[in-house]
C-alpha cells in the first residue's frame, strides 16, 4: 500500500500536519477498512463534513451532508436539484445525524479519528 507522496504533503499542507502522520492516518484507516473488507463485515466509514460512505451486504451508498452538498452546489442549486428527485434526496443527510439511523450494521469506522466503534442497530420498523 503505496501512498503518493506529492498527494500526501498536499493533504498535510492542506491541513497543518506533518505528513508522516497524514501517512500514517490514511495507512491505519486503510489496513481497518481493508480488514473489515475482507472479513465480510458491514462498515460505515463517516467522512468528517462530507458524509458517510455505506458499505453493507458489499453494496455500496453514499450519503452526504446537505451542508457540504449546500456549500459545494450553492443553495439554489440544491433545491433547484436534488430535491426534486427522489434518488438524490434518499443521499442527503442533517450533519450530525447518527450512523444507527443510516443502517442496521454494527461496526463503524470514524475516519480520520480511525477508531472502530460499535453502533447499536435500531429496532426493526
Amino acid at each position: 500500500e503505496n501512498l503518493d507522496p506529492l498527494r500526501t504533503f498536499a493533504v498535510a499542507a492542506v491541513l497543518g500536519l506533518p505528513r508522516r502522520r497524514v501517512e500514517g492516518a490514511l495507512q491505519a484507516t486503510m489496513s481497518l477498512l481493508s480488514q473489515c473488507l475482507g472479513t465480510g463485515e458491514d462498515v460505515a466509514l463517516v467522512l468528517r463534513d462530507i458524509g458517510v460512505l455505506l458499505v453493507e451486504q458489499r453494496k455500496v451508498r453514499m450519503r452526504f451532508y446537505h451542508d457540504f452538498l449546500e456549500a459545494v452546489s450553492g443553495k439554489e442549486n440544491l433545491e433547484k436539484g436534488v430535491f426534486k428527485i427522489q434518488e438524490l434526496l434518499d443521499m442527503v443527510v442533517p450533519q450530525g445525524v447518527p450512523v444507527a439511523a443510516l443502517t442496521s450494521f454494527g461496526s463503524v469506522i470514524v475516519f480520520p479519528e480511525f477508531k472502530r466503534e460499535m453502533v447499536q442497530a435500531p429496532l426493526p420498523r
